[in-house]
């Protein structure tokens, strides 16, 4: 089964944790910045070194962007996430 295409507004779900590999200001290297299974939306898709996407995510219940890679989101059914995200969203407005 092919995973579709990510794109900006999408609901995903980290498939691993995501550890500080130093460009995460005010966290220290190689502590956990996001752990597997959270939920978020992707904001933006930009590139590093010109060839490998990177997906700017917001995650709700932590306030904070990251940047992921692919390999590491899994989008997952808005219809089961879109109230978390929702509820989330307005605690932060």
């Amino acid at each position: 089964m092919k995973t579709r295409e990510i794109s900006v507004g999408d609901i995903v779900r980290l498939r691993k944790k995501i550890k500080n590999d130093g460009t995460f200001p005010g966290v220290p290297w190689g502590e956990v910045i996001v752990d597997k299974g959270e939920v978020g939306v992707v904001m933006d898709i930009g590139y590093f070194l010109m060839t490998n996407k990177v997906y700017t995510v917001y995650f709700p219940r932590l306030d904070i962007l990251v940047g992921c890679l692919g390999s590491e989101l899994e989008v997952v059914d808005e219809s089961q996430e879109t109230g978390t995200i929702q509820r989330e969203s307005d605690r932060a407005g």
